[in-house]
């Protein structure tokens, strides 16, 4: 099922996977369905350090530093919402939209799908683990969860990576461009630091000036055109 979101500006592509089908189960639980929906998910890292100064200038709230190191073993990176080094978010904030329903109702209910609210201050903060492990899920634990904690792919992601250049290399990237290949230029701009906003695979105004700046940096044709030289640095930056 689709988890609901209180705005499309809602990130939760980042979610990891097993995150995502214990918010589906939750969310398909007939006491919660229609009544509480997510508002706050991921945040890349561009995202985090844009509040994070944003903050340190006194024109915003108070934000984590995205170089933070916090946590059992140092687990975390940033913020719970910001995207972690494993490529997952493991972060969302839930709001009550509907009647009938309290708030320890909703956190109660939630712990059963192995999702905590982990921030004593801030009942609408749930993660599904802490640093040091995956919480138990006592309404999934007939069926187990589906999808196991597993190590990244790294072959399969340059495998992808690849087919993507290659596409690039054929029809370079520029405002109004659309599809996976500019999400995933998105992605990587947001992960060295470059603001695109959200990544929806959709060439604007802002992913252009991402990419000018990005370029800027790595001092290469400031085009705000994505084209395999771009593409390649984006991979292996020299100054990002």
């Amino acid at each position: 099922m689709t988890i609901p979101v209180t705005s499309s500006r809602v990130d939760l592509d980042l979610l990891h996977p097993k995150f995502k089908e214990r918010l589906e189960a939750f969310f398909a639980d007939p006491s919660i369905a229609g009544r509480v929906q997510v508002v706050s998910g991921c945040r890349s890292y561009a995202q985090q350090k844009y509040f994070y100064d944003k903050y340190k200038s006194g024109r915003g709230n108070l934000a984590a530093n995205p170089d933070r190191r916090f946590g059992k073993n140092n687990f975390w990176r940033g913020s719970w919402h910001m995207q972690q080094e494993d490529g997952h978010c493991y972060a969302v904030d839930f709001r009550i939209t509907g009647r009938g329903i309290s708030t320890w109702e909703v956190n109660n209910i939630a712990k059963t799908y192995g999702m905590y609210p982990t921030v004593s201050s801030e009942w609408w903060h749930h993660q599904p683990r802490n640093g040091s492990g995956w919480f138990d899920a006592p309404a999934l634990s007939q069926v187990g969860d589906k999808i196991k904690a597993e190590s990244v792919d790294l072959a399969g992601i340059a495998k992808y990576i690849a087919a993507l250049g290659a596409e690039v290399a054929r029809s370079p990237l520029r405002r109004k461009s659309r599809g996976n290949a500019v999400k995933a230029a998105q992605r990587r701009l947001g992960d060295l630091g470059f603001d695109c906003g959200i990544a929806d695979g959709i060439f604007g105004r802002k992913t252009t000036s991402g990419v000018k700046k990005f370029q800027r940096v790595e001092k290469i044709s400031r085009d705000g055109v994505i084209g395999s030289g771009t593409w390649e640095r984006l991979w292996n930056p020299q100054h990002a």
